[in-house]
């Protein structure tokens, strides 16, 4: 509860901010607060995987997504002005850190998606679950299907290196859309455990990116719901790495089985 409020207070004053500012000064401080979040995120995923031993399968989870968050800091415009050479040679490169960093969030959602298999404490296949595939294909379909075909063909006809990067970003979000299901369906069965926290926070921060995608190519008020969306999701990748550092000095060490295993419900 007091992950939650903290994130609910922290984005308040983000949207007060960002309401109440002179407009000539609201750019720069999006830019910053953008960055901020995105290197939050990562040091504390960083941190989360610092806390696992080498061979936890978490600590297979948390390296690339901080590695993700990473790389999605170093393509801010602000940080790529200073970080990366200046024309052709510079977009190319930032447009490689987005590519590389979708790639990712890939590779992290799958890991995190197979969590309580590698446990040895999967899920029983059901209807429903074939149910959530169906549905989550289909809403990713239509989340990411139209600006991913625009960018795709952008792409394929000379658009330039921004094409690619936003096509892949496309290729990513539908991808992590359908690998959510088994981390909904783990987040469901930890309602009242222990372990609900960390992974109810990757859920909702994998759905906040989804909102952030679908509202940041919009104007007005729907460019600040974007804001609102990513600023979202880069705090609830910081809580929930909190949490995992929590967990791990509970169990008193990296143990897969201690740190994944839900506390048993009366």
């Amino acid at each position: 509860m007091r992950s939650a409020a903290a994130v609910a207070a922290i984005l308040a004053a983000h949207l007060a901010l960002s309401l109440g500012l002179p407009p000539e000064h609201l750019p720069v401080y999006r830019d910053a607060a953008r960055l901020a979040w995105t290197v939050l995120a990562a040091v504390a995923c960083a941190a989360a995987a610092a806390s696992l031993l080498r061979g936890d399968y978490m600590r297979s989870f948390w390296i690339p997504l901080g590695a993700a968050y990473a790389l999605l800091a170093v393509a801010e415009p602000a940080v790529a002005r200073l970080a990366l050479p200046g024309g052709p040679v510079g977009t190319a490169l930032r447009a490689a850190a987005l590519v590389a960093a979708n790639a990712l969030s890939v590779l992290a959602s799958a890991v995190l998606a197979r969590a309580y298999r590698a446990a040895g404490l999967e899920l029983p296949s059901s209807w429903r679950e074939a149910a959530a595939y169906a549905a989550s294909g289909a809403l990713s379909v239509a989340i990411v299907g139209p600006p991913l075909l625009r960018d795709a063909i952008a792409a394929v006809t000379g658009g330039g290196p921004e094409s690619w990067a936003g096509a892949s970003t496309g290729l990513a979000n539908a991808a992590v859309l359908v690998l959510l299901v088994p981390v909904l369906r783990s987040a469901l069965r930890l309602a009242g455990g222990r372990l609900a926290g960390p992974w109810w926070a990757l859920a909702l921060s994998a759905l906040a990116w989804l909102a952030f995608d679908a509202t940041e190519l919009a104007g007005g008020r729907a460019a600040l719901a974007g804001d609102a969306f990513r600023t979202l999701a880069c705090l609830l990748a910081a809580v929930a790495a909190v949490h995992q550092r929590a967990l791990v000095a509970r169990a008193g060490g990296g143990a897969l089985a201690r740190v994944l295993e839900p506390t048993p419900q009366a």
